[in-house]
């Protein structure tokens, strides 16, 4: 299982890249040492961890537990991800305990579909104050959405 420090030591790639695809920052992310799988969970699943930490503070929204993923039929539960758990736990402790951190992870929060589909409504002059998110369908990744073997979940 990838460790929380090097989840931590490759978040600067998302500001470097910021205007860039996922999947070049995908690919970037194997470069700093990470395997396909761990690589694509760190491009697709930060950006929704940091925006639910985000916006869980700035507004009362109900997320998803939730995910699907483009041409998989059913959802996947982000609980069974611990690169996703993980990326809750350091985007909380950045969000409150580390202000150096804010121009990465505002980069971070803004490549997430969440945080484009709050920012539109707003934009719109919607009230979403209650409202609940729908589970975020992510496009273009080759590993995610696959079921984890028993032995993968026991050993990391």
């Amino acid at each position: 299982m990838i460790e929380r420090e090097k989840i931590k030591d490759v978040l600067p790639v998302f500001l470097e890249y910021k205007d860039q695809s996922d999947s070049d920052i995908t690919d970037r992310l194997t470069h700093h040492g990470l395997n396909l799988t761990e690589a694509e969970r760190v491009s697709a699943f930060l950006p929704s961890a940091f925006c639910r930490i985000v916006l869980g503070h700035k507004l009362d929204l109900n997320f998803p537990n939730t995910y699907k993923v483009y041409g998989k039929e059913g959802e996947y539960a982000y609980s069974e991800e611990p690169i996703y758990k993980l990326a809750i736990d350091i985007a909380s402790e950045i969000y409150h305990n580390e202000p150096e951190f804010a121009d990465i992870f505002n980069s971070i929060v803004a490549r997430s579909a969440e945080f484009n589909v709050v920012n539109q409504a707003l934009n719109k002059g919607s009230e979403i104050t209650g409202s609940s998110l729908q589970a975020t369908t992510y496009f273009g990744y080759k590993t995610l959405g696959k079921k984890r073997s028993l032995l993968s979940r026991i050993f990391g």
